[in-house]
C-alpha cells in the first residue's frame, strides 16, 4: 500500500447529500468571512421537496483552498446560526453539514487517535474501503476534531455527529504534526489527512 493513497467511495449518506444539491434550491445564503490564512465561506442550502420536507444543510469551504482552522470556524459558526432568523431559518430545522476534512488540528487528533488503534492497522493492511471509512468516521466522532463546533451547537440545543465521509486521502503520521501515542509505532503508519464528510445535526436528548 503507497504511503500516500486516495481512497474513493460513495456512500449513500452523502450521495443523498450531493443529490439534493443539484437540485433547484427553495433558500441560498453565503456567509463570507476572514481567516489568517484565507477566506472560509458558509453556504446556507434549503430544498423543498415534492413531500413538503425541506432538507436543509450548511457547506464550509475555502474558495481558494486555503487552510482553514477548526477553531476559527466555530467562530463563524456561532455567527452564522445568530444570523440564521434573519434568513426566515430556524437553527433547530438544520440537518446537516458538509465539509473537507483537513484543518490541521482535526488532522493532528485524528492521526493520534489513529495511531493507538490496533483496529486502524488491522485495516490498512484489508486495503477495504468498507473496512477503513468506518473507522475514519468513528475516529473524527471519538477524537474530538470537531469538539469546538459542538460546543457553539450546544448553545442552541443541538448536537452534531459525523454521519459518513468518502474521498479519504492519507498521508504518513511524521507529516501529520502529531505526536505519536505512548507505546505506539508510528514510524510506517498512514494517517488520514482529508476526506469529504457528512456531519449531521440533531436536537440534545435529555434522558
Amino acid at each position: 500500500m503507497r504511503q500516500v493513497c486516495t481512497l474513493l467511495a460513495v456512500s449513500a449518506i452523502i450521495g443523498t447529500t450531493f443529490q439534493l444539491r443539484a437540485q433547484e434550491p427553495a433558500i441560498q445564503k453565503v456567509w463570507r468571512f476572514q481567516g489568517r490564512e484565507g477566506a472560509v465561506e458558509i453556504e446556507l442550502t434549503r430544498f423543498v421537496n415534492a413531500d413538503g420536507t425541506t432538507p436543509t444543510s450548511l457547506h464550509i469551504y475555502s474558495p481558494n483552498g486555503a487552510p482553514r482552522s477548526v477553531a476559527e470556524e466555530a467562530g463563524f459558526l456561532a455567527k452564522v446560526l445568530d444570523d440564521l432568523p434573519e434568513a426566515g431559518i430556524k437553527v433547530q430545522s438544520l440537518d446537516w453539514i458538509s465539509f473537507r476534512f483537513n484543518e490541521s488540528e482535526a488532522v493532528s487528533k485524528v492521526a493520534a487517535y489513529a495511531a493507538s488503534s490496533k483496529q486502524w492497522r488491522e485495516s490498512l493492511n484489508t486495503k477495504k474501503i468498507s473496512i477503513v471509512y468506518p473507522l475514519v468516521t468513528s475516529f473524527l466522532n471519538e477524537s474530538g476534531a470537531y469538539e469546538a463546533w459542538d460546543r457553539v451547537f450546544r448553545q442552541h440545543g443541538l448536537t452534531l455527529k459525523v454521519a459518513g465521509v468518502e474521498e479519504v486521502i492519507m498521508e504518513p503520521f511524521s507529516q501529520a504534526q502529531a505526536s505519536c501515542p505512548p507505546g505506539a509505532d508510528c514510524k510506517n503508519l498512514i494517517v488520514p489527512k482529508d476526506a469529504l464528510v457528512q456531519m449531521n445535526v440533531s436536537p440534545i436528548t435529555h434522558r
